[in-house]
């Protein structure tokens, strides 16, 4: 059985528009449910109104959630039947039913219409037509050569037409045969029989096949078959062919249940065209609640070669540029005499995935990682006390190896106030190690112990101000951070996980320079910050001004390596950002960092965004890095907007000044007409050093039935347009002013 839940879940539509409500089968022996008062109104009634009437000109039927109107109308009481006739308008619920002639008994909820249309007005408004229509109970339909769209009257953009049409909500599945799908009046999909499954339940089936084309990959056609085990779990096989690369099987696994829930991925080409070989991917992410406070998470990826992920679009996901990451994760929450506590153990490993033309290091592997601690808040109702520690053994195929035992207490005095704050802090960094494969001279047993203070302080002024007639307020928020840390020779210690941390305003505030645990910078040195904002009434930040030094008193003696340039200025480079929301439409924010001893921006990042109005959107932002080391001057500006009535044109420049070459670039076209979209994106990429990729994805979408094309390329507009929206989206308040309907759509009628 075919199940079009993207194609054929045309029929979807129409039934999410015939919801009708069940009503409850009455128990064995019991009497059924009386009907509600019925009221008839007409220009001329005659009969027994116990046994039956007939009323002629201008009839109205009511009774229950039945309304009928007709030029004439029969209804025999004792049997409960109607005949109408005469420009018959049947509503029962959401739903309205046209046509000549009406044959309905309202005890069973059976009955026939003759030459109907109908409107269904639920979530999704649809509409259609019939050369009869059978109601076979309250929650069953059949429909004879039926038509049926979510376009607006006049427009047939897109239609389904069926010889015979069944619609059980009973058992929740519809069936169709001798369907077509007509686009433009062209029939693009046909199928002699098709079940699918009624108010969004899932059912087992083949689903809308998948089409793009890619330049290392050629044309890619792909049919997912969805397999629906249990309510909280499925599987979606979907064989795949590229014309450049051959055949390749995609699987998804997916369960739920209350206290675990996971997907296992699989990939597997049996013989790659270009390399011939066999090529695979995996991917299983597993998350599940053990007992209360106790958890676990899985998370493990590989594929076959170094190249997969350049070549292939892939499911396996990356944990960093070149890295697949394979963890494990036990969380434990509690309580230890009195103080709450947490334990978390992790096994992590990495697959590095190489480039010939720029080769990187793997990272350390941990085997295992275990990290403890407990607080204390309101100890002797002034402190807070942490007692953070960890366990980790790191391992490695070619570098030095070893575990690291470390523990960091902290005791904090918070001193708050609505206009101030005082935060002294204390601390210890205790590291010890126990290595192994290490070099001439190297110790096998280091340790370090560095206490440190600090004191973090602020104030905050407000004031009352005005700026085109608006009233507004005002802060002043400086800010003084001071640290202290002596020196402790730490250059004969590994580097595990240890890097200089980036400089940024967040970084100015604390107490060491470096990110990880092998190294702890000494510091006798003070930070002054200035913050100042812009709120309106509402507490809404309209503009947000920051300016940052960080100044020695002392020589810096700890670098990251031996070799390690070390500070010798009295002050560090200057930050000053600016950013804010000016009017509802703009949006901005610039960060500058200077070096005030050359007289030269180190870096700077600058970015802006328009966004008037829902699916209208610019984006603009400007990178660059001084640092040899990482050179960077970068471009990108990405944006959606109309260009005419229904046509929005989407595109993407990402250009690197530094390499000459464009790292990224998107352009494409978005058509609404209403009742289907039509998207079309070519991309191209620099898929790793000196190989680029080229692709062209093309969808249409079916309003309320699915769509045909690349399945994921709405997702791949959000990830590189920021602001892109959908212009048919499920919410109509998000679709875009201009395509809003004047009217409601019932109205027409």
């Amino acid at each position: 059985m075919l199940n079009l839940t993207a194609l054929l879940a045309a029929l979807l539509i129409l039934m999410s528009g015939a919801q009708f409500a069940r009503a409850q089968a009455p128990a064995p022996g019991a009497a059924p449910k009386p009907k509600g008062p019925t009221t008839i109104d007409a220009q001329s009634i005659e009969g027994v109104s116990e046994l039956e009437v007939t009323a002629r000109g201008r009839v109205e039927f009511q009774r229950e959630e039945l309304t009928v109107y007709s030029e004439f109308l029969r209804f025999n009481q004792e049997f409960g039947r109607i005949e109408a006739d005469g420009g018959v308008r049947f509503l029962r619920g959401a739903d309205r039913f046209f046509g000549p002639r009406l044959r309905y008994n309202t005890q069973d909820d059976t009955g026939v219409f003759e030459e109907p249309t109908f409107l269904m007005g639920r979530t999704q408004v649809s509409r259609g037509s019939a050369e009869r229509l059978e109601f076979l109970g309250k929650d069953n339909l059949r429909l004879t050569r039926a038509s049926f769209t979510t376009c607006e009257p006049g427009d047939n953009g897109w239609v389904i037409e069926a010889r015979e049409l069944e619609l059980d909500y009973d058992k929740e599945e519809g069936k169709a045969r001798d369907m077509r799908l007509r686009l433009l009046d062209t029939t693009i999909f046909a199928l002699p029989y098709a079940s699918f499954p009624l108010e969004k339940r899932r059912k087992s089936g083949f689903l809308a096949p998948h089409y793009s084309q890619n330049t290392r990959r050629g044309l890619e056609v792909a049919l997912p078959y969805y397999i629906n085990f249990a309510p909280e779990q499925d599987l979606t096989l979907t064989p795949h062919y590229m014309s450049k690369r051959g055949e390749q099987l995609k699987t998804s696994y997916r369960y739920l249940d209350r206290d675990y829930s996971g997907q296992l991925r699989l990939e597997y080409m049996p013989d790659d065209d270009v390399l011939k070989r066999p090529r695979s991917g995996f991917s299983f992410q597993h998350e599940q609640r053990f007992a209360p406070g106790l958890t676990g998470r899985l998370d493990l990826n590989k594929v076959s070669d170094d190249r997969y992920i350049v070549d292939f679009a892939t499911q396996v996901r990356q944990f960093s540029a070149g890295n697949l990451q394979r963890e494990g994760v036990l969380n434990y929450n509690s309580s230890f005499f009195g103080l709450p506590a947490y334990v978390q153990g992790r096994v992590q490993r990495f697959q590095t995935l190489q480039d010939p033309l720029s080769p990187s290091v793997s990272p350390y592997h941990r085997v295992p990682q275990l990290n403890f601690g407990a607080t204390k808040t309101d100890l002797a109702e002034r402190f807070d006390l942490t007692i953070p520690g960890e366990y980790v053994r790191f391992a490695h195929s070619s570098l030095v190896e070893g575990a690291r035992t470390s523990f960091n207490p902290a005791l904090t005095m918070p001193l708050l106030a609505p206009g101030y704050f005082v935060t002294p802090k204390i601390g210890m960094r205790s590291a010890k190690y126990d290595l192994s494969r290490v070099g001439p001279g190297q110790p096998e047993h280091p340790s370090v112990n560095v206490p440190y203070g600090s004191v973090d302080s602020g104030l905050i002024f407000e004031r009352g101000t005005s700026l085109l007639g608006e009233n507004l307020v005002q802060t002043l928020e400086p800010r003084l951070f001071y640290v202290y840390a002596p020196y402790r020779a730490q250059n004969r210690i590994p580097l595990f996980d240890t890097a200089l941390a980036d400089f940024s305003y967040a970084q100015l505030f604390t107490e060491n320079r470096f990110a990880g645990g092998d190294r702890f910078g000494d510091a006798n040195q003070v930070t002054m910050a200035v913050t100042s904002r812009i709120l309106g009434t509402d507490g809404r930040e309209l503009i947000r001004a920051t300016l940052g030094q960080r100044y020695f008193f002392k020589n810096e003696r700890i670098g990251l390596t031996p070799a390690s340039v070390l500070r010798s200025r009295d002050q560090s480079d200057l930050l000053a950002s600016i950013g804010g929301r000016l009017t509802q439409s703009w949006t901005f924010d610039n960060t500058v960092q200077y070096n005030p001893q050359s007289s030269r921006i180190e870096r700077a990042g600058a970015a802006v965004r328009y966004a008037p109005e829902i699916a209208k959107v610019i984006n603009a932002s400007y990178r660059y890095n001084r640092d040899p080391a990482q050179p960077l001057r970068q471009v990108d500006l990405s944006g959606q907007w109309p260009v005419q009535a229904g046509w929005y044109a989407i595109g993407r420049v990402n250009y690197s000044f530094q390499d000459k070459r464009l790292i990224e670039g998107m352009g494409g076209i978005e058509y609404n007409a209403g009742c289907w979209v039509f998207r079309g994106v070519f991309q191209r990429i620099q898929a790793a050093s000196q190989t680029t990729s080229t692709g062209i994805h093309l969808q249409i979408e079916f309003n309320g039935l699915g769509q045909i094309g690349s399945d994921d390329i709405t997702d791949f507009l959000k990830r590189n347009v920021p602001g892109y929206a959908r212009t048919n989206p499920n919410d109509p308040q998000l679709v875009p002013q201009s395509l809003r309907p004047r009217l409601p759509f019932e109205q027409v009628f």
